[in-house]
């Protein structure tokens, strides 16, 4: 059953590697599941993929007979003390928004999903011991050093600080003793070679699941640089304001109905539908206590797909379809 789950390409793009997640299984010991969000002042429809994937995949885990702990790590420390993109006043109200998101969606969703915050870890001797462990090596071992250079983007390589967030990320991963790490495909770019480079310290070598790309709704005018980059990561499902799209994206906690059907029924990208179109039916799976996919989405993604191929627009009978899931499944479920 698990294996069927993580081959659905509808949720998951990547996962490194399946053999690894199969040997953790079969040694029959309890694992923990994390993901790392930060966070601006909107809550995403985009978060309930990842929240929907990581209750199924609990699920699944416990028929097998595994005891799974997962958690979201509210990532305040990063954003306030480490990026600082914003001030610890204007983190504490979004954190709050955040939580409340998510404990909505556990609510209504039967999930068992825990909270972690990044600045009370960050004080812990065990994360601090970490650290430490961290930039020793990389001052002994000109090897590991360039192996966790590669973690860090091009441009930002000869920043005095430059290892500062990766190292954090690490030691934030190690410290909640980790075997599991659900992100965006975006997370790649750091996963694979922190695979590579924790082992090196005795840190676990996580199995990392990337979910699916999610895209903007409506028809945004997207400049060619920024486009170029969703093609490839998608935007980022915590953050509402990511590459500025702020207004085609969609808040269910926040976000009228009308408003919310006004943007998918606009869509033009065949992606966009079928992203919301899986959320919304991992939703009502999760509601009729099942874990899969029903027959719609396939039914849909067929047609979107040949739409997508052919280059003609999207018939109203697909975004329909999707803006009813959406009302259904999410928006009337969470805002009862």
């Amino acid at each position: 059953m698990i294996r069927k789950y993580l081959s659905n390409k509808a949720i998951v793009q990547n996962i490194a590697t399946i053999e690894e997640l199969e040997q953790l299984i079969e040694s029959g010991e309890p694992l923990k599941v994390m993901m790392g969000q930060s966070f601006d002042g909107g809550q995403p429809v985009d978060m309930m993929k990842y929240a929907l994937f990581m209750m199924n995949f609990s699920d699944l885990l416990n028929l097998e007979g595994i005891d799974v702990k997962s958690n979201w790590l509210i990532a305040d420390h990063f954003v306030v003390d480490i990026n600082q993109d914003q001030t610890r006043d204007e983190a504490k109200k979004q954190v709050e928004q955040r939580i409340n998101y998510l404990r909505r969606l556990n609510e209504v969703y039967a999930g068992d999903i825990g909270f972690v915050m990044s600045s009370e870890l960050s004080r812990s001797e065990g994360y601090k011991k970490n650290l430490e462990t961290l930039f020793k090596e990389a001052d002994s071992n000109v090897d590991f050093k360039e192996l966790v250079m590669k973690s860090i983007p091009p441009d930002r390589r000869d920043n005095p600080n430059a290892l500062r967030y990766p190292f954090e990320e690490l030691a934030t991963i190690q410290t909640m003793d980790t075997n599991v790490k659900i992100g965006p495909v975006r997370e790649k770019l750091y996963d694979e070679p922190a695979r590579e480079f924790a082992p090196v310290v005795g840190f676990n070598k996580y199995v990392a699941i990337q979910l699916t790309r999610s895209f903007p709704f409506g028809m945004p005018e997207i400049p060619a640089e920024t486009s170029e980059e969703i093609e490839e990561f998608g935007i980022l499902p915590y953050k509402k304001g990511s590459k500025g799209l702020g207004d085609y994206r969609i808040d269910p906690m926040s976000d009228s109905l009308e408003k919310a059907q006004e943007l998918i029924r606009s869509t033009k990208d065949p992606r966009s539908i079928f992203d919301i179109l899986v959320i919304a039916d991992q939703a009502q799976q999760r509601l009729n206590g099942h874990v899969g996919s029903s027959h719609i989405v396939k039914y849909v993604g067929t047609r979107l797909y040949d739409a997508s191929k052919t280059g003609k627009l999207l018939d109203l009978e697909l975004r329909d379809i999707a803006a009813d899931y959406y009302k259904n499944f999410i928006y009337e479920q969470l805002r009862k």
